[in-house]
């Protein structure tokens, strides 16, 4: 393919250059030149076997009824068609030219062919001719990113769509708790020839696999315009599943009633494991009540011993100490006070008892005795 894209891309340059060009090539591996389109196919061909250019050519006169102003090396395409007014993109769409740059694929001179059929992922179904054989016209499908020159569309009907990413919040692999509610935005760059409007039915979709709780469909606001070459920031609230894992969800532009166009973007998450409830009192662990810290039982330190503690120092810990280590000061106390009381009292009574046999003393001596005691 190198060798028949080299020789496909020279010649046609020659071509080009030679006095007298617009000689007429009428048949190109096995297609004959009888479409209209107001010049006869001009581009050279490998004898009848096939040429990249020639084939492209041919089916540009034959789909659009126009006849392309250039006809050179393979890879110099796009630029040629930008210069002379073509639209051209990043995104395949039915009948139009593809380019592949001079690259180790595509040879030192590129490639041409023709889109027959797009597909969502990026990827076509093409025909293509090749200098130097195989020889003949042939069906291919061409994955996506293979078109490294883009698309050269129809100028007479340039309402061509096309969206490509440029930019993303939320990387792959964020974490996110179960349930939680984040918002995702894309920026997406208007690759086609058409404005994206709301009256357009032009809107942002999910796609595919998981939804996170999403709307199916995001439209643009009233009155905004999204021309070819702008950006617009699509933003989706969203909310994590409930069950732990790795989830990925894809979005994609949407033209409504036409059909989904642009490169597939998705969100990919991974949701955490449920973690236990941080109000759960830790004491519940050990078997303790959780409530006897909080409220404790008056009654219950009623009952316990009212003797020295750290928290509640002995009053005695307070009291001064006489040199030989006994406690003085003004205070209470029943083990000293009570045998001189009880030597009293016995005294009295006994002086008491020998009054009374004499004769009655009078109440109030009795009164001041007590006083005086």
């Amino acid at each position: 393919m190198i060798r028949a894209a080299r020789l496909c891309v020279a010649m046609s340059a020659l071509m080009w250059f030679m006095p007298g060009r617009i000689l007429a090539v009428p048949e190109c591996g096995g297609e004959q030149d009888s479409c209209s389109c107001g010049r006869a196919n001009y581009c050279l061909c490998d004898g009848t076997c096939g040429n990249c250019v020639w084939h492209a050519w041919h089916m540009a006169c034959c789909s659009w009824g126009r006849a392309l102003e250039w006809c050179t090396d393979a890879g110099t395409w796009d630029e040629y068609a930008t210069s002379n007014g073509y639209p051209t993109g990043d995104d395949p769409h039915d009948a139009c030219v593809f380019v592949c740059n001079p690259s180790s694929t595509c040879s030192d001179y590129g490639h041409v062919g023709w889109v027959v059929s797009a597909y969502p992922d990026g990827s076509f179904d093409s025909t293509e001719q090749y200098w130097g054989g195989p020889c003949g016209t042939w069906e291919k499908h061409r994955a996506a990113g293979f078109a490294t020159g883009g698309f050269i569309y129809d100028p007479d009907n340039p309402d061509v769509d096309g969206a490509t990413f440029v930019s993303e919040t939320i990387p792959d692999g964020t974490h996110f708790a179960p349930g939680a509610t984040f918002t995702k935005r894309w920026t997406m760059r208007n690759s086609g020839t058409s404005s994206w409007t709301r009256d357009g039915n032009y809107l942002w979709t999910w796609d595919a696999e998981e939804q996170f709780g999403a709307a199916e469909q995001t439209l643009l606001p009233d009155g905004v315009s999204v021309a070819p070459g702008e950006t617009h920031d699509w933003d989706v609230p969203m909310t994590a599943p409930s069950a732990s894992g790795t989830y990925r969800g894809y979005f994609r532009m949407d033209n409504f009633g036409v059909g989904r166009f642009g490169d597939r973007v998705w969100v990919e998450i991974v949701v955490d494991e449920q973690q236990p409830d941080a109000g759960v009192d830790a004491g519940a662990d050990e078997g303790v009540d959780a409530g006897t810290d909080s409220q404790t039982d008056a009654g219950a330190d009623a009952e316990v011993d009212a003797g020295p503690t750290d928290s509640a120092p002995d009053a005695s810990d307070n009291a001064p100490a006489d040199e030989n280590g006994e406690e003085t000061g003004c205070r209470c106390s029943t083990q000293r006070s009570t045998p001189a009381g009880l030597l009293l009292i016995l005294l009295l009574g006994i002086l008491g008892v020998g009054n009374t046999r004499r004769r009655k003393r009078p109440e109030s001596r009795r009164v001041n005795q007590t006083v005086v005691e």
